[in-house]
């Protein structure tokens, strides 16, 4: 008798968490903005958060002498002593606190891993995480990823975070709330006391901050970042400061984040590492320690650099048309786009792709933010491709107000 053939199986799904995972938008955004530019487009690109600046040439000397002395090798996962010392000695110098750099400190490829690891060290399925709005997408992502729960929480007019903003919104299963200023997407700054106040409200309902602080030293106008577990009595036990070097130190592919915190859960932090990631890459961790605890000039003249390009691309922004508060810190613009016939807010994506195609701008929708009805533009970009950005939407609005007069006719 002839064989029978086997039967025909399809491959397995993939799992739901991943079926259901939207991929970054920011990153969408980005990668919308090269495909034009692969066909020749002449776009703009101010959808990703990275300063336009080269990496200090005393860090990168540093990486090339961690190679010529063949620091190649596997580090421990959770990082190599001496970078573990050099932020803890960054946030007692800066931040006002002492950590033990050897079981309150832990290095992680990014200030992203350092998050998501924060994530699978806190949360069971169905936990809840309070993430205020607007906000940088992935702290929800990244909470219903893991199985949990991100809550959304509208913040006022000035996108600040206060406790009036957390009142009822805590639950049985609360584990944590999101703490980011200065803000991604707004650039707004916490007033300190707001901090302190979210603090001890956090230890009182028994809840934890996750304290994103990736953007503290960008701050303009006399603005202050407040450490969420500098001043109040036990602040450490319940705060986990989340940071990076990839900004401040232009050293976004460098990937050097790190988390501080409690040492029961640094440590479950580490042992994740053991399983997923191992060490950061070795050569990126010699580079940070002297970013961290080399020269900071650079830091302040890029800092100085980036505030006249925020003054002049708001101002810009607001010539255009636009209503654009003036941010206190970040580097992020973020304007509001026209409402719509019926008063309400505009369709963001739809307009940050129409300045895509038609202005050949590339920026990021406030949708993407949990906030509709305005547009994030990155000023992470030389003083000339600000204004060559402020010319096309000069040049669209007259072509828009053209072809509104034509119609009315």
């Amino acid at each position: 008798m002839p064989e029978t053939a086997p039967p025909v199986r399809t491959a397995p799904a993939l799992s739901e968490r991943l079926q259901t995972m939207a991929p970054s938008p920011t990153i969408a955004a980005s990668a919308r903005a090269r495909a034009l530019a692969r066909e020749g487009k002449p776009v703009l690109e101010l959808t990703v958060g990275e300063p336009d600046f080269d990496t200090p040439e005393h860090i990168r000397e540093a990486a090339h002498k961690a190679i010529r002395d063949g620091k190649t090798r596997y580090t421990p996962s959770g990082g190599i002593p001496e970078l573990k010392g050099a932020v803890a000695r960054k946030l007692h110098r800066e931040n006002g606190v002492e950590y033990d750099p050897a079981t309150e400190v832990c290095i992680c490829n990014g200030g992203k891993q350092a998050l998501y690891n924060v994530m699978v060290a806190l949360l069971n399925p169905g936990d809840e995480v309070i993430v205020p709005v607007p906000t940088w997408a992935t702290f929800a992502d990244q909470v219903a990823l893991v199985g949990g729960v991100p809550v959304l929480v509208p913040m006022g007019p000035d996108n600040r975070l206060r406790v009036a903003d957390l009142e009822g919104r805590v639950t049985l299963r609360t584990k944590a709330v999101i703490v980011n200023s200065p803000s991604n997407p707004t650039g707004a700054v916490m007033h300190p006391e707001d901090v302190l106040a979210i603090t001890r409200f956090a230890m009182a309902h028994g809840i934890f901050v996750v304290a994103d602080d990736t953007y503290e030293h960008f701050l303009y106008d006399g603005a202050k970042h407040q450490f969420s577990a500098n001043g109040v009595e036990g602040a450490r036990d319940w705060v986990l400061a989340v940071n990076t070097v990839s900004k401040t130190y232009a050293m976004t592919g460098w990937r050097i984040g790190y988390v501080a915190g409690p040492s029961r859960i640094v440590k479950a932090i580490d042992a994740l590492m053991t399983q997923t990631t191992s060490n950061p890459s070795s050569i990126a961790q010699w580079a940070a320690v002297e970013a961290l605890d080399g020269p900071q000039v650079c830091v302040h003249e890029m800092v100085a650099e980036f505030d006249a390009r925020r003054q002049m691309f708001v101002a810009g922004l607001r010539s255009v048309g636009y209503d654009c508060p003036m941010p206190e810190g970040a580097f992020y613009a973020y304007p509001r786009i026209p409402l719509q016939a019926d008063g309400s807010p505009g369709d963001s994506n739809a307009y940050a792709m129409r300045l895509l195609n038609d202005a050949h701008v590339s920026c990021v929708g406030g949708k993407a933010f949990f906030d509709e009805g305005t547009l994030r533009m990155s000023y992470a970009a030389s003083r000339a491709v600000l204004q060559e950005v402020l010319d096309r939407l000069a040049d669209l609005s007259r072509s828009e107000e053209h072809t509104s007069e034509l119609q009315s006719h």
